[in-house]
């Protein structure tokens, strides 16, 4: 008798077990299974451009949640996660870090890498450990000329980016363009291609390298000025950046002669809190605007992105996104998370990230596992404007008025 009670209870309770277990949400049920982890590598303190990589961290953490929501997690519910390292925008940092991210936290991918110098070093580290490193905003060729199986990249490079500045400072009749660089592999590399595509364009350029660390442009600015340039263009990163934008309007440069910055930080609040109304009318190089068409993913990061910091996403912030997005979708396709099994799914599938369809092909020379976004250039008309409500300059394809507004 008492048997047959034992026995009672136990089927009462394995049958209570299995109505628990229906009713419990399969994302918390995913929640108990081994994480899959992705590294994510990139400047969040001085001196790297901890504006831009706080940004892609937040890209990176919406990517988790809408892989553990949306995609139901990978490999049939284990939930995603991210692992985090500050590189600080220095190479021995950034080689550290990635060596951490991939020993101690077994990550499948590494992404987030915004410093062309940084992920120059980390890419030999990668090459060494196998595990794949995905530039999210470093643009130096050397990158992915390099051919390393583990490399890919979503991102304008350096040399058709400079090629682009030059077709459209030719077409806006300028016959004299300044460069001021940082002397790091992005500036030192943007001062190399843009001088050689103005000689192919006819247009006299005059390049000025200076100390990532200066605190004071204005000798070199002094000089472009006395040169009588007709286009300014400023590759800085982070703080000297935004140094050169106010310092050029301190000599008489600015705005007089326009200005023209290689990536998006005059859309952010930070800019405008550096340099005030100084900072108006500058141009500056995006990959895209607030408003261009997006995909179902893209629709949900940007409203999710809005909610919460109160502002539109970065292309790189986007960009961060997508990577995590299409490394999950890898790790489905490869139906393992291993890096080695993560790689050739990486290398055959076709995937699909915020904004479109992504393959990565191995084409010869910098082109290898490179997808290269649509480049635009805008310009800020009014002091703390919305980046969507900026002008869209260049190229007339992609809605550009080929007018600069000078004060």
């Amino acid at each position: 008798m008492e048997s047959k009670k034992r026995m009672l209870i136990i089927v009462l309770l394995s049958g209570l077990a299995l109505i628990v277990g229906s009713a419990v949400p399969l994302m918390v049920q995913a929640q108990s299974k081994e994480p899959v982890k992705i590294g994510f590598l990139t400047p969040l303190s001085p001196p790297g451009d901890h504006a831009s990589g706080k940004r892609m961290l937040w890209g990176g953490e919406l990517a988790v949640k809408y892989v553990n929501e949306v995609m139901g997690g990978v490999l049939d519910g284990r939930p995603l996660k991210l692992a985090v390292e500050d590189d600080q925008g220095v190479p021995a940092e950034g080689v550290t870090g990635y060596r951490r991210l991939v020993t101690k936290e077994g990550v499948v991918a590494v992404i987030g890498q915004f410093h062309s110098s940084v992920c120059l070093a980390v890419n030999e580290v990668a090459k060494e450990l196998g595990v794949p490193l995905f530039s999210t905003g470093a643009s130096a060729a050397k990158i992915t000329e390099s051919r390393y199986p583990t490399i890919f990249s979503i991102m304008g490079l350096t040399p058709p980016r400079a090629e682009f500045y030059m077709e459209f400072a030719k077409k806006m009749g300028f016959k004299r363009v300044a460069i001021l660089s940082e002397d790091t592999d992005y500036g030192t590399g943007f001062d190399q291609w843009i001088k050689e595509y103005g000689k192919k364009g006819g247009i006299e350029v005059k390049g000025i390298i200076f100390p990532r660390t200066s605190l004071d442009l204005t000798p070199s600015l002094l000089i472009i000025k006395a040169w009588n340039p007709d286009l300014l263009i400023n590759v800085g990163v982070g703080a000297n950046a935004y140094l050169m934008v106010k310092q050029a309007f301190d000599v008489g440069l600015v705005p007089k002669v326009p200005m023209l910055a290689t990536f998006d930080f005059p859309t952010r609040p930070e800019y405008w809190d550096a340099v005030g109304d100084k900072g108006n009318y500058i141009l500056y190089q995006v990959y895209y605007k607030p408003g261009m068409p997006v995909t179902d993913s893209g629709n949900w990061m940007i409203r999710r992105y809005v909610e919460l910091y109160k502002e539109d996403p970065t292309f790189y912030a986007l960009n961060a996104f997508g990577q995590v997005v299409i490394v999950a979708q890898a790790v489905n396709f490869a139906q393992s998370a291993k890096a080695k099994d993560v790689i050739m799914a990486l290398k055959t599938k076709t995937f699909t990230d915020w904004i479109g369809t992504v393959k990565f092909e191995e084409h010869p020379g910098m082109r290898w596992h490179n997808v290269s976004p649509p480049l635009l250039i805008l310009q800020m008309t009014k002091v703390r404007q919305l980046s969507k409500e900026s002008i869209t300059v260049w190229p007339p394809s992609l809605g550009g008025t080929e007018k600069i507004l000078i004060p």
